[in-house]
This record gives C-alpha cells, structure tokens and sequence, in this order.
C-alpha cells in the first residue's frame, strides 16, 4: 500500500464519510429509480416529517441538495437541532438508497 492511499482511507474513517467513484452513481434522473424512490419515501414513513411531496415540516424542496450527501444521510441518519432521522442502512439496500436519493434530488433544488 501506499503512503498517500493509507492517508486516504485513515481520513475517510475519521471523517466518516462514504466515498463514492462517480461511476458509483446511478442515474438519478431515471423515472423509474424517481418513481421508486418515492415508494420507499411513503413506505418507510419519510413523509411523517418531510411530507408527502417533501414539503413537510422538515422541507426538501428549499435546499440545494447534494446526492452524495443525501445518500449517506439516509444510510447513516443524522441529528440536527434535536430531531433525529434514522438511520436505514441495516433496513434498505444501496439500490434502495439510491431510489429514495433519487426522489429527495428531484423535489429538492439543483445546485446552480
């Protein structure tokens, strides 16, 4: 191993982030990955807090949203101010995350 690859991975396990290629990434523009997305969304109860359509108490559609970053707050959850969204890594496939990545990126804004 390398010097610089061991430095990658030792700040990726610090910052806890998930790191994707970009080939990693399906297409999340897809209908049919939107279309599941928001089956899991309305199955798995997202739309208690966010909503129905993601306009919820806690809103999706008023952020400039990163699909990576999504993916890894539904994987791994998340705490802010309090509320708590779980994390579902243990109950959903990466497919499945991806799916529901797929219907927060197509309610949220697009980075500009």
């Amino acid at each position: 191993m390398t010097r610089g690859f061991v430095m990658v991975v030792v700040a990726g396990i610090l910052i806890g982030g998930v790191a994707f290629a970009e080939e990693d990434v399906p297409n999340l523009k897809d209908p049919k990955m939107i279309a599941a997305g928001h089956d899991l969304f309305l199955a798995k109860q997202c739309a208690h807090c966010h909503g129905v359509d993601g306009r919820g108490g806690i809103n999706l559609t008023e952020r400039e949203l990163d699909p990576k970053g999504i993916f890894q707050s539904i994987a791994d959850g998340r705490e802010k101010r309090g509320l708590r969204m779980p994390a579902w890594r243990d109950v959903l496939t990466d497919e499945e995350i991806w799916q529901a990545t797929a219907y927060v990126m197509s309610v949220g804004q697009q980075p500009k």
